[in-house]
């Protein structure tokens, strides 16, 4: 079954026991939840994602409730599990959405079998861009802005490459946005689907951007990384793109990884030659529509060396 194809009263009963199995990033995770804020705003974000009832062969079982049943009257405190341990603190209940974002984070960042980057990832044309940066570089901001004007989405934040073949593993999930760029992106997109905006936590103001239905009907499609552009942004500064070389390009994704330590030889393999079949830039822009030009200009360089059967080259 798929959210918004199935009748909205049969997947809620499904929350509540036994669960509802979503298909992400490869992975299959049991999402169980006795709060209906969590329930109504996830069928409003995964409009479209795979989703199947009840228990089954899962990778994770998440599990989102009031911390005590006294709270559960109260309506104030909710935690989540992940195969019954909490790695995350109690959050207030009208915070409660943001716990599953976290968990589906958590979930997809320790899956053994991948190599997982703190970085976007967009695609347009067959040609995949990787972007790693920082948090508050815009990194999401970037990557909703170009998904709004027909790129695809892969991920706003988890680049999950598979070190088998190399190719990145779709995560086409809601877009989370902070602060100031939420409003950014409500002008950009007047007619995207945003979530409720969440006051208070501990980075601000948090609202998520649905993901397009065609990224998330592609979502089984693998692609093969073809750039990689750490984005930062600077208000009021001028448009830069300076060439990366393999060595930086290296260390910027190394420390971009979220298992390095663990996946040893095989993150380093995997890494490498990711570095080496692209091209690599830092990219500096003042505003958002000088970002998302930026971006066009780098797509149209490496379609035209795809063309003529050769990567993009890495000069300004």
């Amino acid at each position: 079954m798929r959210s918004g194809v199935t009748p909205d009263s049969a997947l809620r009963m499904q929350f509540r026991t036994p669960g509802v199995r979503l298909l992400v990033a490869g992975l299959c995770v049991n999402i169980r939840s006795d709060v209906s804020a969590v329930i109504e705003q996830f069928l409003q974000m995964y409009v479209g994602h795979k989703l199947e009832a009840g228990a089954g062969s899962d990778d994770f079982r998440i599990d989102i409730s009031y911390t005590d049943p006294l709270q559960r009257l109260l309506r104030r405190r909710t935690r989540l599990l992940i195969e019954d341990d909490a790695p995350f603190h109690p959050l207030p209940h009208r915070l409660a959405y943001i716990l599953i974002e976290a968990g589906l984070n958590w979930c997809i960042s320790a899956t053994a079998s991948n190599v997982v980057l703190h970085a976007g990832v967009v695609e347009r044309g067959g040609v995949a861009v990787v972007l790693p940066a920082p948090s508050g570089s815009g990194k999401s901001t970037l990557c909703a802005a170009l998904v709004t004007r027909g790129w695809r989405l892969l991920s706003d934040e988890l680049a999950v490459l598979r070190p088998a073949d190399g190719r990145l593993q779709p995560v086409a999930r809601p877009i989370s946005l902070k602060n100031e760029s939420i409003a950014l992106i409500r002008r950009w997109a007047p007619s995207a689907h945003f979530s409720p905006v969440f006051t208070g936590t501990i980075r601000g103001d948090i609202a998520f951007l649905r993901p397009p239905a065609e990224s998330v009907a592609r979502a089984a499609e693998t692609v093969a990384p073809a750039l990689i552009v750490s984005p930062a942004y600077q208000a009021a500064a001028p448009v830069t793109l300076q060439p990366l070389g393999k060595s930086e390009t290296f260390r910027l994704l190394a420390r971009s990884c979220m298992d390095y330590h663990t996946t040893q030889r095989c993150g380093f393999d995997t890494l490498a030659r990711m570095v080496d079949s692209c091209a690599a830039y830092r990219l500096s822009y003042g505003t958002l529509a000088e970002g998302v030009e930026a971006m066009e200009t780098l797509l149209a360089r490496a379609q035209t060396g795809h063309a003529n059967g050769r990567p993009a080259t890495a000069t300004a």
